[in-house]
């Protein structure tokens, strides 16, 4: 999905009252759980920054069955492809969470904003140029082990998403079932089922059927050790 952008730090970035500008140039919109923001085949018109909540973007398999590709939170954004000419999304960014909240772009208020506040043109700019390191990632990601690129999956959504708990687990809120950590680590539904085993059995990773907990800085570590190693 090269058009999106997470931990892009644009936020950071701004200083509040460039927030509060922004955010009278561009007001947010609210959605409820399940609501999508957009569905696969619109028109990506708007660049869309997570202010708060959690999305999930999917797809939908042959026989129907949602597939989540990516978990999207606060600083995440979506439609970097905005300024493209008949651009359009290819997958459907769904609430997973209630009280999500999103800033919208569109070219008209990219000039505005572009005009009045310079500065924040150019945090976003810095922004959509990380398109291009997120993208070696993947490229990076493509070739490693299905052990680390499972346990990555794991370990970015237990950190961003997830709630520590006693002697350094952390539990994932959200729920994935084997069909999403294979489409999100780009592996198959028995691969992944295998290789939740071993990492079981390395001690790294509890619960199954969408539920888990993952030792999360053991895990990191391991998986820069297979990462060296292979």
């Amino acid at each position: 999905m090269p058009w999106f952008i997470p931990h892009a730090g644009f936020l950071e970035r701004l200083s509040e009252e460039e927030k509060m500008r922004l955010g009278q140039i561009c007001p947010p919109r609210s959605y409820g759980k399940d609501e999508a923001v957009f569905l696969s085949g619109d028109a990506c018109d708007e660049l869309t920054i997570v202010l708060d909540g959690m999305l999930k973007v999917v797809r939908q398999d042959p026989s129907g069955r949602e597939r989540i590709l990516h978990l999207s939170g606060p600083g995440d954004i979506l439609g970097a492809e905005f300024l493209e000419d008949e651009a359009r999304y290819n997958a459907d960014a769904v609430c997973a969470s209630d009280g999500v909240m999103i800033c919208p772009i569109n070219r008209e208020q990219f000039v505005q904003v572009a005009r009045e506040l310079p500065r924040v043109a150019l945090s976003l700019a810095g922004s959509l140029a990380a398109r291009l390191t997120h993208l070696e990632d993947q490229i990076e990601s493509a070739g490693a082990p299905v052990i680390v690129r499972l346990g990555r999956v794991l370990a970015w959504t237990a950190r961003r998403f997830g709630r520590p708990e006693a002697d350094g687990w952390v539990r994932l809120t959200s729920e994935l079932r084997q069909e999403d950590l294979a489409a999100m680590s780009g592996s198959t539904r028995v691969t992944v089922t295998n290789t939740l085993g071993q990492l079981r059995r390395l001690g790294l990773v509890e619960g199954t059927r969408g539920r888990y907990r993952v030792r999360l800085n053991e895990l990191e570590a391991t998986l820069e050790e297979m990462l060296w190693e292979s």
